[in-house]
């Protein structure tokens, strides 16, 4: 009678462990990605008073697999009124970064947490500017920079998230033009943060 009745319950347990219905996908950090968001951004040049712009931005990526995403990401913002001791204006700042973005994913979940590094271009643009107090038309200050962040993506669908990230970037501004004339000897730190908050698709 004991044998009957463990013949009976292993296939028993082992058809409803298969009967047991599996989870759904939430989340996907696989494949091509692209993103828009709204950006809050942050400029301080020189330790002098840190100045607050708004602008936007764009994403474009590849997830290599569900941890590592590789991106392109380009962020501008303007500026209400933004100086050094050298430029004065309307200044407009545009970040250009490529980077790797390693996301804490578990597709089980509808939030993926992730940090990212990257390099990159930062440029302002100046208009009725004043360089060292001599009037130009066109100004344009670039340099390097590095940046470093992390954030949170929280996902309505598999393939569709609400992409929330805090970016900061440190660097120097090396190259100052002013109608296409270019100033030697210049050497300006400056550091500027990012608060983006947009839509990302996992086509």
């Amino acid at each position: 009678m004991r044998r009957f009745f463990l013949n009976a319950l292993v296939p028993a347990t082992l058809l409803a462990v298969g009967a047991t219905p599996s989870r759904a996908q939430e989340s996907t950090t696989r494949g091509f990605v692209v993103g828009l968001h709204a950006s809050g951004a942050s400029l301080e040049v020189e330790s002098q008073d840190r100045n607050n712009a708004g602008g936007g931005g764009l994403l474009v990526g590849y997830g290599v697999n569900r941890r590592f995403t590789i991106f392109a990401q380009a962020d501008g913002a303007e500026f209400d009124n933004q100086r050094t001791s050298d430029v004065q204006g309307n200044w407009t700042m545009g970040h250009f970064d490529l980077g790797v973005r390693f996301n804490f994913a578990n597709s089980l979940r509808r939030f993926v947490p992730f940090l990212q590094g990257s390099v990159g271009a930062r440029t302002v643009s100046v208009s009725d500017a004043k360089v060292n107090g001599s009037s130009a038309k066109d100004v344009s200050i670039t340099g390097s920079s590095l940046s470093l962040g992390g954030g949170m993506d929280f996902y309505f669908s598999e393939h569709w998230a609400l992409d929330v990230a805090l970016l900061w970037s440190g660097g120097k501004f090396t190259t100052l033009k002013a109608d296409n004339v270019s100033v030697t000897g210049f050497d300006v730190d400056a550091n500027s943060s990012r608060f983006n908050i947009g839509v990302v698709w996992w086509p």
